[in-house]
Formats: structure tokens, sequence, C-alpha cells
């Protein structure tokens, strides 16, 4: 099997790294960085989404799996203190793979791909814009911004804006409202709305001086008039052990 170390780089976790060579080593695995079928991740939540931008590409021929280290992460079932347990179990196939639908937006002519959420705010005064769902208009829409997150995403920011957490075992989008202003002139749903995976949502209006995010990512979107969010085809693929649990990181983050 060819694999890849994919690292946080603000920390030195070169003993990891080195535990995880050590056991690959012992029962054959090869390494390869450029077409890895399995990519061991080093690091917390913001390090797994990098790892799996930078594979982005490649995707449909690679598992990723996430050990902890020194931070509560919700793509990680195991600790550092896991490696060689663990890398035993994928020899024996002793796992199960969940593989998750990305987010897509097309910026000009390139689709770009988000595995939490998209959205799209301005900081320094109210974004305007009509919202339609699935083509039709649904709410004239004025505030900071707008998000769209994915089931993987439910847990991260859009928990902090009141949002709902959704299983991973649903196909769904959520859409959540960033401050939002509500009078005779603008009166939005406020409250998050959760939507099939067919799903279109369209955000029409003069973005200028708005940011569209993704992940840990952003830019200008000074000459997008329509920016469109659906559910992708693609798919990224994530182990885990034997009993996983979705609820297990819920609680060891928001109730522990």
């Amino acid at each position: 099997m060819k694999f890849a170390v994919f690292t946080k780089t603000d920390k030195d976790v070169s003993k990891e790294v080195n535990s995880v060579l050590k056991e690959c080593d012992r029962y054959g695995f090869i390494k390869d960085e450029d077409n890895p079928e399995i990519v061991f991740v080093l690091g917390g939540d913001g390090t797994f989404l990098k790892a799996i931008h930078h594979y982005v590409d490649k995707l449909e021929s690679i598992k990723f799996i996430g050990f902890r280290c020194g931070t509560l992460g919700f793509f990680y079932d195991y600790s550092k203190d896991d490696i060689p347990v663990v890398i035993k179990n994928i020899l024996d196939e002793k796992y199960i793979v969940k593989s998750h639908n990305l987010l897509e937006f097309l910026a000009g002519d390139k689709i770009i791909y988000a595995v939490n959420e998209i959205g799209v705010a301005h900081t320094f005064h109210s974004l305007e814009c009509l919202v339609k769902i699935n083509g039709e208009a649904f709410e004239q829409y004025n505030g900071n911004g707008l998000l769209v997150s994915s089931p993987l995403g439910s847990t991260g920011y859009n928990k902090s804006l009141g949002g709902a957490i959704i299983s991973h075992d649903l196909e769904t989008i959520q859409l959540t409202e960033i401050s939002s202003i509500h009078n005779n002139l603008y009166n939005s749903l406020g409250s998050s709305l959760i939507l099939g995976k067919d799903s279109i949502i369209t955000f029409e209006g003069d973005f200028k001086g708005a940011k569209i995010g993704y992940d840990h990512w952003s830019y200008n979107c000074d000459d997008e008039k329509i920016i469109e969010i659906k559910y992708s085809d693609r798919k990224v693929s994530i182990i885990h052990g034997a009993d996983y649990n979705y609820l297990n990181p819920v609680k060891r983050s928001f109730i522990k």
C-alpha cells in the first residue's frame, strides 16, 4: 500500500512522523507523496482540511486517516499514541470508511470545492443579495453574510452562528445567516435552513468588497454577480475505527 504523511506546520511532530514511518516500514507500506492510497494526517482539524485540499485532484483514489496531536478534532478517532495499533489494523482491514460529499461553487471558469463550508461576507458594511433556492426567489437578504455548510462542517462556524449540528450520515446542505438585519424592507428567514442534497443555493447581487470563504481560504469576489453553491458529486473518504460513532466527537468537544 502506498502512503503519505501530512503534518501541521506550527508544531514539531517529528516524533509522531517517525512513528508512522517506522510502523509503515514494518508492514511493507511504500511511501509515495505524489500518488498515495492512504494519507496519514497528524494535527488538528485545520491540518486535516489542508491535507484534503492538497490532494483534492486525487480524492477518488485516496483514503485519509488522522491522529490528533494536541487538539481535539471532529475528523479524528485516534490520538498519536494509537499509531502502532491503528496501522496494524489497516493492514488487517479492521476499519470502516465513511465517504462524504464536498460542496462546490463556480468561481469564474474554475470549480472550487469545500469540505466544511462556503460563505460570502462583507466586513465593513452590510451585504445585500437575493437568495434563490433551485432557481426560485426565496428571500432578499441584508446582513454581514451567508454561510452554506455540509454535515461535516455543521459543527464548525455554522454551530457558532446558531446553526444545527447535522449527522454525518445525512445528505444535506445548510444555509445559515450571519448577523442578518430585519426590518420592513429586509425580512429574511432568521434561522438555519436545511435542504436536501439536490438543492442549489444561489446568491445574486453586487459583491464588491465582499469575500468568499471556503474552509480555511478566501478570495475577493468584486467581479462576482452570481454565486451558486451545491452539493458536489465528489467525495472525500475517511478511515474510522470499526466502532465509530458520530456522536463521540460531539460529546468530546461540546459536552464533556
